[in-house]
C-alpha cells in the first residue's frame, strides 16, 4: 500500500515531462511534494526532524532551562533567585546538488514500455532520495578517495579522486564524533554493547528510551537477530520470524544505506617513521593518497614502499626512502569496523530547501532531451549531548 502511495505522490507532483515549469522552478506546493517523497523514500520518515527553508542559511532556536530550576520556599520571604533559559542557535549551511541526465531520441523510440521518458524522471528522482540519504549518513568534508570509475563513466580502474559529493558537508556519523562515545574494542554486537552505550548517555536524554533510536546497519542488525535466535526463547522465536526489536526498550532502526563497514577518512601527518594511530581500529580496504587529492586521477601510495600499517590497531607510518616526504599530511581513506548510533528520533535535523528547480532543456545536436535536477541540503543534530556513538564493534556473532 505504501509503495502504491509513493508512485501516486510522484505522479501528481511534478515528475512528468508535460507538468515541468518552464522556468524549471517549482511552485511550493510542488516543492513540498517533491520534498514529501524524498523523506518517504528514506530512513528520514518518523526518524528525522524535517526543516523546509528558502534563505542561504538557516538559524534553529535551542531553548532550555540547563539547571535545577526549584528552590526551597520561606514563608514571607524572597528567595533572592531567579532562574532563565539558556537560548542557542543552530546554523543549517544548506549545499547544493544537481541531478544531471540525458533521454536519447533513438532511445524513446526503440524502448517498448510507454511513456518511457516520465518513467526514467521518476527513477531518477528516486535515486536522488537515496543519494541525499547517503550525504546525511557518511559525508565528511574532509572528502574521501574513490576510484575515478567509481565516480565517473569510462574513468580509471586504478587511479584515485576525492569524492566531491561527500565532502559537500559532514554527515551525521561524522557528526557524531562530537556526541558520547563508546568504544566496544572489537566486542561483538549484543546486549552488552547496547547496555554501555545506554549507559554513556546523561540520564536526562534517556528518561523516555521509545523516543530513542538505534541506529544500525542492515547487516549488523541480522547478526544480532541471528544471535538472539539460537535462544530456546520467545524472544529467540520473535527473532527467527523477523520481528522488530527494541534492546531496553530503544527500537533499532535499519539504516539501508549505513554500510556494514562505515567508510571513513581523515588527514594524517606523517612524520619520520613514528606510527599514527587513526580514528578507529581495526581498519581494511586502506588507500593512502596526497592530502591534495581533487579531480584529476591518482595513483595512491603503496603499503610496504611508501608507508606501514598495522591494520588491527590501526597505527599507520611513513617508511623511510618511499614517496612519502617526511612530515607530509596524506589522505587515508579506509573501513572501519561496524558503528551504532544511540539518539533521539527528533535529534537529527535535514533542512531541504524549496527552491527545488527540475528543468528540461533539448540538444537538437546530440538528439537528446536533457534534465536537471537541483536542491539545497543541510544536516545536523540538535543536540550533541543527546547522541552515543558506539565504535569497533565486532563483526561477528
Amino acid at each position: 500500500m505504501a509503495g502504491i502511495q509513493n508512485r501516486e505522490l510522484i505522479e501528481k507532483a511534478v515528475i512528468t515531462t508535460d507538468a515541468l515549469a518552464s522556468a524549471g522552478k517549482l511552485n511550493p506546493a510542488q516543492s513540498d511534494k517533491f520534498i514529501d517523497y524524498i523523506v518517504d523514500e528514506t530512513v528520514l520518515k518518523n526518524n528525522a526532524r524535517v526543516v523546509r527553508f528558502r534563505n542561504e542559511t538557516m538559524e534553529i532556536d535551542k531553548i532550555g532551562i540547563g539547571r535545577r530550576a526549584a528552590l526551597p520556599k520561606t514563608e514571607a520571604q524572597d528567595p533572592g533567585l531567579r532562574r532563565g533559559i539558556n537560548t542557542s542557535k543552530i546554523v543549517l549551511s544548506p549545499r547544493e546538488i544537481i541531478v544531471p541526465f540525458e533521454v536519447g531520441d533513438n532511445f524513446k523510440e526503440v524502448a517498448l514500455e510507454e511513456n518511457v521518458e516520465d518513467h526514467i524522471i521518476k527513477m531518477m528522482a528516486t535515486q536522488f532520495a537515496n543519494d541525499i540519504e547517503e550525504l546525511y549518513i557518511n559525508a565528511d568534508t574532509v572528502g574521501p578517495s574513490i576510484l575515478e570509475s567509481d565516480y565517473r563513466e569510462g574513468g580509471d580502474t586504478a587511479k584515485y579522486v576525492k569524492d566531491k559529493y561527500l565532502a559537500l558537508q559532514d554527515g551525521w556519523f561524522r557528526l557524531g564524533d562530537g556526541g558520547h562515545s563508546y568504544d566496544a574494542e572489537g566486542k561483538n554486537i549484543g546486549l552488552s554493547v547496547f547496555n554501555a552505550m545506554l549507559r554513556q548517555m546523561p540520564t536526562k536524554f534517556r528518561r523516555n528510551k521509545a523516543a530513542l533510536r538505534w541506529f544500525v546497519s542492515p547487516d549488523l542488525a541480522q547478526i544480532y537477530f541471528e544471535k538472539l535466535s539460537t535462544r530456546a526463547t520467545a524472544l529467540g522465536d520473535q527473532a527467527a520470524g523477523g520481528a522488530g526489536h527494541s534492546p531496553f526498550g530503544v527500537p533499532m532502526i535499519e539504516v539501508p544505506l549505513l554500510d556494514f563497514l562505515p567508510p571513513v577518512v581523515q588527514h594524517v601527518v606523517l612524520a619520520g617513521t613514528t606510527a599514527v594511530a587513526l580514528r578507529y581500529a581495526p581498519v581494511s580496504s586502506v588507500v593512502v593518497t596526497p592530502s591534495t587529492l581533487e579531480t584529476t586521477p591518482t595513483t595512491p601510495y603503496i603499503l610496504d614502499s611508501d608507508y606501514e600499517l598495522v591494520a588491527s590497531t590501526g597505527a599507520i607510518n611513513r617508511k623511510a626512502g618511499g614517496a612519502i616526504s617526511d612530515g607530509q599530511t596524506v589522505k587515508v581513506t579506509y573501513a572501519a569496523n561496524p558503528q551504532i548510533l544511540l539518539t533521539h528520533q527528533s535529534n537529527f535535523i535535514v533542512g531541504i530547501g524549496r527552491d527545488i528547480r527540475i528543468e528540461k532543456d533539448r540538444d537538437i545536436y546530440k538528439g537528446v532531451n536533457q534534465y536537471a535536477i537541483t536542491a539545497k541540503l543541510a544536516v545536523q543534530f540538535e543536540e550533541s549531548d543527546a547522541l552515543v556513538k558506539g565504535k569497533n564493534i565486532g563483526q561477528g556473532v
